[in-house]
């Protein structure tokens, strides 16, 4: 397959950019999270909904108003508060061992170290981290106080990326996040990304689903090989 954007003068991506917020319009949230609160959220989130997965931190939060505790608990104990997400007794396992990691790497709990390394450099101390692959490592970059220039890419970004002839049909995370970043325009800022990120999701929850497209409603739809007009 050869992507859309390989020899284009005019990129896809900024105009899939400009008919989404003109169709959905902005999408920022100045809210945001310390860097180690981001991964425990973006840990529980992995492969799960996320009104779930919000419940379930909100909880994992009030058991564990410090997460140095949590990185102290047992897989047990932790799997008794998380069990409602997807893929409970991994990350019962590797949450606290990624919290310990953290403190064995650094001698606190805290990420606020990586803000002085760049996206590539920071997205790689991350991966080293149980549980963590590409998509939780740009989050925690991206959506925490970091505020790095990291595109968060789900299963949404994923299949839209694929459908739009932006990505290879098959592209995993690692891939997807490599190919998205080199189409990124060079003036776009970390709340840029975050924005077109949730911009995209949204899109790929309602109407570029899954199983049953609604192409007809789609405002990328004279831009997708797969819909055309």
């Amino acid at each position: 397959m050869q992507l859309s954007l390989a020899l284009d003068d005019h990129p896809l991506l900024p105009r899939i950019r400009d008919r989404l917020l003109a169709r959905l319009g902005p999408r920022r949230d100045g809210r945001r999270r310390d860097p180690v609160s981001q991964l425990v959220r973006s840990m529980l989130g992995s492969k799960t909904r996320d009104e779930v997965s919000r419940r379930v931190f909100r909880e994992l939060r009030r058991q564990y108003p410090s997460w140095d505790w949590l990185g102290e608990e047992s897989p047990r104990a932790v799997l008794r508060v998380i069990w409602p997400v997807n893929l409970a007794d991994a990350k019962a396992e590797q949450l606290p061992q990624a919290l310990r990691m953290i403190v064995a790497c650094t001698g606190r709990l805290s990420l606020d170290h990586l803000a002085d390394l760049d996206e590539e450099a920071a997205m790689q101390w991350l991966r080293r981290l149980p549980g963590v692959g590409s998509k939780i490592a740009a989050a925690v970059l991206n959506f925490s106080t970091l505020r790095k220039r990291a595109l968060v890419v789900d299963t949404h970004l994923l299949r839209l990326g694929g459908r739009l002839g932006l990505l290879p049909p098959d592209a995993d995370y690692d891939a997807g996040y490599g190919l998205f970043m080199r189409q990124l325009q060079d003036s776009w800022d970390a709340d840029d990304l975050s924005e077109l990120h949730r911009l995209m999701k949204l899109l790929g929850q309602t109407i570029c689903t899954a199983h049953a497209p609604a192409c007809g409603a789609c405002p990328l739809r004279d831009l997708c090989p797969r819909c055309g007009v």
